[in-house]
């Protein structure tokens, strides 16, 4: 990386840059014992009899799984600058642009971005940028081979394949965002507004939605239909098409459908200054989620999940996770000579889970289970204590979920939502550090 200067003025001082080169080389490789690797074993009978022959290659174990060996590696090479543009004291401008260079199907992409800051009073500045990003996809969902995964389908666990597609594009975005800095005295805060808009982000096809428009309602009144060829052919069953004989299902990694989000951050910080002989601060911040648009998701031509808009929602087993609209964290630290200690509250809002079916009235009674329906805030109190030591050795003792707070209750496998909460309750954590 070289930086420096152009030799050319603007208003408000010398114009910077900045320009370098970047490469990346990764590697992925796996290997299997011979039951679980499909080309040794395709069948399962092909231990015992040799056969190859099999319609559909699921190999011996058929619950479990298997996949083909793989042996990968990927080049990636950038090429990135940067300008400073000073336009007046009060005024400045940042551009910058990033080429990368994946090779083969993931291909090139070179994204720019302009930064924007005016400083409009002594206490008030505004800042805005606007750009592109790119993602390829990770050699792992480049590998024609799969993980399973276990999912509860037609009333047992059913094994989930996943498999890598060579054929996957790149992820990218075109995102902006405008905002606020205040600066008085001893307080600093801002205020951001941001908006993403992904095309044919990197997801995994969703399992859940592909078995309920395949059998809508548990019905197999789409077996054998011409327009659900493509979908019934991700499907492997023991016996004829019907959901209570699954027996596997086949998603792949896949350029999914575009994604539009949109939110706003607050951050505070408050220095007290002088208090008791020493410093201290308090602050917090917030981010509150707009929106989360998701297009519609097609299997062949069968839409398998309509589009939604995931903020606020459990979004359980569809293309986007759980998402409260609201989290956020305050905290509170004081420092006093070799001492610091810091208690942090950390939030997260109530949201919905929006599975209609589980909480309909029970057919025979009539009674209706809520629970779970929403998912109750929570907050989590952590307590972080440091202290620095003679011969530069620093010792921190950190407390985690202070009070020992049981995760909001969903209706789920375990009884929570494991993106959102923890089960581990109260934990505990020493660390020494020496520098030499």
């Amino acid at each position: 990386m070289f930086n420096g200067e152009l030799g050319w003025e603007l208003g408000g001082g010398a114009v910077g840059w900045a320009a370098g080169a970047q490469f990346r080389r990764s590697f992925f490789t796996s290997s299997y014992n011979d039951l679980s690797n499909i080309d040794a074993n395709p069948c399962i009978d092909t231990p015992f009899n040799g056969s190859t022959a099999c319609s559909v290659r699921n190999g011996p174990l058929m619950f479990l799984g298997t996949g083909e060996e793989a042996d990968l590696e990927g080049d990636v090479y950038a090429l990135f600058a940067e300008m400073a543009l000073p336009v007046t004291d009060d005024l400045q401008v940042q551009l910058a642009a990033r080429y990368e260079d994946y090779g083969g199907e993931t291909g090139s992409t070179l994204n720019p971005k302009i930064a924007v800051r005016w400083q409009a009073t002594d206490a008030l500045a505004f800042r805005a940028s606007a750009g592109t990003t790119f993602r390829g996809p990770p050699l792992t969902q480049l590998t024609t081979s799969s993980v399973t995964a276990l999912s509860f389908i037609g009333g047992a666990f059913r094994a989930i394949d996943i498999f890598g597609n060579p054929d996957l594009e790149p992820e990218k975005a075109t995102t902006y965002s405008v905002g606020a800095i205040l600066n008085v005295g001893n307080f600093k805060g801002s205020v951001d507004y941001w908006n993403f808009d992904f095309e044919n982000p990197i997801v995994a096809e969703p399992s859940a939605s592909m078995v309920n428009t395949m059998f809508p309602n548990g019905a197999s009144t789409n077996c054998g239909l011409p327009a659900f060829a493509d979908l019934q052919a991700r499907f492997v069953f023991q016996g004829a098409c019907n959901i209570a004989t699954i027996s596997r299902v086949r998603t792949n990694w896949t350029n999914g459908p575009g994604v539009k989000t949109s939110g706003i951050d607050v951050l505070a910080d408050y220095d007290a200054g002088d208090v008791w002989g020493g410093n201290l601060r308090i602050g917090g911040s917030v981010t509150y989620t707009l929106e989360y648009k998701v297009d519609a998701f097609k299997i062949g031509d069968v839409t398998v999940e309509k589009a939604f808009d995931a903020a606020g929602y459990l979004n359980y087993q569809l293309t986007a996770t759980s998402l409260p609209q609201l989290k956020g964290s305050v905290y509170a630290e004081y420092t006093h000579g070799p001492h610091n200690l810091r208690w942090t509250v950390n939030y997260i809002d109530s949201y919905v889970d929006q599975r209609a079916s589980i909480f309909a009235a029970n057919p025979v009674n009539g009674a209706i289970q809520p629970d779970g329906a929403k998912i109750d805030e929570s907050w989590v109190h952590e307590l972080d204590y440091r202290v620095f030591l003679p011969w530069d050795v620093t010792v921190n003792v950190s407390i985690d979920n202070l009070f020992d707070t049981e995760p909001s209750f969903a209706r789920l496998d375990l009884n929570y939502d494991p993106f959102t909460g923890n089960a581990l309750g109260r934990t505990y954590k020493l660390a020494v550090k020496k520098k030499f």
